[in-house]
């Protein structure tokens, strides 16, 4: 029995030391996804603001919200002296704050704009580009989007929401990379006057390359904005090629949560790069419980609330981490965690690329999908019913979006699983870098 036990101990080892580790180094060393991690690092304190912002629209400007709802704790109803339904809802008092809610939303847009700038200047930099020039085909490339975006401001938030990474990863690296190689071009350079001001002169001397990105990002973004709203997008595509029955399926949704965490460890949004699926499948099932009496288990709330599997390895890595650096680190971030605001854990612990984390950080969240569809398989817990805010605090998030204190308790065993799963791995990481220099600590830090 100890023969087997070693033996199946040199496997895996053999598994981490051989595949997961070198592979985890050859990533690191990708100029590109170096550009994609820095430009993370640089938007943290943006991506908590906005994100607080947004939240706060949510649960205290809304007036279908937590807050002002009829269906929750109702100020709205007492603050206009008694009304409801129609009435409450044919308001000044509704209308304005709906306004506000609807103001605030352009967060969306910001956080997706601001990320393209700055992954912009550190892709400018990588293909040594004017960084200035190329920041204006970025910018011009969201304005054209916005521009043939057909739809009303609220509209155009959510379309941003959950295509924001996306659409930054898509414009920064087609406009970046398509000047740089204009600009590179001979015959598209123009002759300049040597008296003109450095600036002036770079800037007239790439005034051809400069338009051919301009006038190629405008046709795409047109292009683009036609075939999103067209039979011919890729959730339309998804939704009339694939039975919902599939999707629906636990295999399919384990699949997802996986896809989604794979490509969060490798320092890309998982959230938004995997939206097209949640929106052919799980934006319409939650749509579908909600409103016209559903009774789909896997929705888009469902998987919101199931995404809190990062807050038990900060639970563990402040109760079992040897390192004072990390269990700092751990405090630190609890807090914004708890408003399921995970990025700054995410790549300070960190988790991308760290090949210690990889197997817990794919096993938990897709462990939490199957005890989330065995509970309500069961009917111990009730359907996610109800569109509840991402950043929603957690517990309060299962509590609104099932309508039942039952999908509290489902979030609170998930995070119990969590935590359960991700301590043996927080011990084993404290044994095999104890003897490390503390420069050296976080092994996942070297490039």
């Amino acid at each position: 029995m100890g023969g087997h036990n070693e033996q199946d101990y040199r496997q895996r080892s053999g598994l981490l030391e051989d595949v997961i580790i070198p592979l985890s180094r050859r990533l690191r060393q990708i100029a590109y996804l170096k550009a994609i991690r820095e430009s993370f690092f640089l938007m943290m304190p943006v991506i908590i603001l906005l994100t607080l912002i947004h939240m706060t629209g949510y649960l205290l400007c809304n007036p279908t919200g937590p807050l002002l709802g009829e269906d929750w704790l109702g100020l709205g109803s007492v603050l206009t002296g008694g009304l409801h339904d129609q009435a409450y809802r044919e308001s000044s008092f509704f209308a304005f704050w709906n306004h506000i809610r609807e103001y605030l939303e352009v967060t969306n847009i910001l956080n997706s704009l601001l990320f393209a700038m700055v992954l912009t200047v550190k892709l400018a930099d990588l293909w040594q580009v004017n960084k200035y020039l190329a920041l204006i085909c970025t910018v011009a490339a969201y304005l054209f989007i916005i521009t043939a975006f057909s739809g009303n401001d609220h509209e155009l938030a959510l379309y941003f929401a959950g295509r924001s990474f996306f659409l930054a990863l898509l414009i920064a690296t087609f406009s970046t990379l398509m000047f740089s190689r204009l600009s590179r071009l001979k015959f598209l350079q123009l002759p300049v006057l040597p008296e003109l001001p450095h600036e002036m002169a770079l800037s007239l001397k790439l005034l051809l390359p400069l338009s051919c990105t301009l006038l190629a990002s405008l046709l795409t973004a047109f292009g683009w904005i036609s075939v999103e709203s067209s039979l011919l997008s890729l959730p339309a595509i998804l939704a009339h090629t694939i039975n919902e029955s599939i999707a629906q399926s636990p295999a399919m949704a384990i699949g997802y949560e996986l896809l989604r965490r794979l490509l969060w460890w490798l320092g890309l949004n998982g959230n938004s790069l995997t939206y097209f699926w949640n929106e052919a499948f799980y934006i319409p099932a939650q749509i579908a419980n909600e409103i016209s009496g559903g009774k789909f288990i896997f929705t888009a709330e469902f998987f919101d609330a199931a995404s809190i599997s990062l807050l038990g390895l900060a639970i563990s890595v402040w109760v079992f981490a040897s390192r004072q650096r990390l269990r700092r680190l751990s405090a630190y971030c609890f807090p914004i965690m708890l408003l399921s605001i995970n990025e700054p854990f995410l790549f300070a612990l960190p988790i991308v690329l760290n090949p210690m984390f990889l197997v817990p950080y794919l096993l938990a969240p897709m462990l939490n999908v199957l005890v989330g569809w065995l509970a309500i398989h069961w009917g111990i817990v009730p359907l996610f019913r109800y569109t509840v805010e991402s950043t929603a605090p957690v517990l309060l998030q299962g509590w609104l979006a099932t309508g039942d204190i039952m999908g509290a308790v489902l979030q609170l065993v998930w995070l119990s699983l969590d935590i359960v799963i991700y301590t043996p791995f927080v011990i084993i990481f404290n044994l095999l870098t104890k003897e490390e220099d503390r420069t050296e600590e976080a092994y996942p830090h070297e490039t």
